[in-house]
């Protein structure tokens, strides 16, 4: 797969503007991250370890919801305010600030690191955060390589 490394550079730049163009940037990182994670054979081999789960991000600071749905080993996404989910499934909650996760996508700060000081609350299960946790890091390692070449 080609990923245009300006078209990163030039995304992760808007970062920095208001609110609203802040959480646009953030839905073009994420449709291009899942873009990657469900085109990747590799990354595809790596969801099909996991059960379904939905990750919920909420900017806390923004009023902002990110929705990733893990089903059937793809991803899809959705910034909806709030989805109506059934008691069955694996749904881990995220809440933090704009700030930090700007930091996280910058790869300026680590989610764990985050996590122990505080910077991000989660609701659900920890073993369902370190799951996510384990795929953000898998992914982090290449979106590193695409903002790199």
């Amino acid at each position: 797969m080609m990923i245009d490394s300006n078209l990163i550079t030039v995304i992760l730049e808007s970062l920095e503007s208001t609110d609203e163009r802040f959480k646009t940037s953030i839905g073009r990182i994420i449709k291009l991250a899942l873009d990657i994670a469900n085109n990747s054979e590799e990354f595809k081999e790596e969801l099909s370890t996991y059960d379904d789960f939905i990750c919920h991000v909420y900017v806390k600071d923004l009023d902002f919801n990110i929705w990733i749905n893990h089903t059937d080993g793809k991803l899809s996404f959705n910034n909806n305010i709030y989805e109506n989910h059934s008691k069955e499934e694996k749904i881990i909650h995220f809440i933090l600030k704009r700030e930090v996760l700007k930091k996280m996508f910058r790869q300026k700060l680590p989610a764990s690191e985050a996590y122990m000081k505080g910077l991000i609350e989660i609701d659900g299960f920890l073993a369902d955060a370190m799951m996510i946790k384990n795929l953000w890091l898998y992914f982090s390692k290449f979106f590193r390589h695409l903002i790199t070449n």
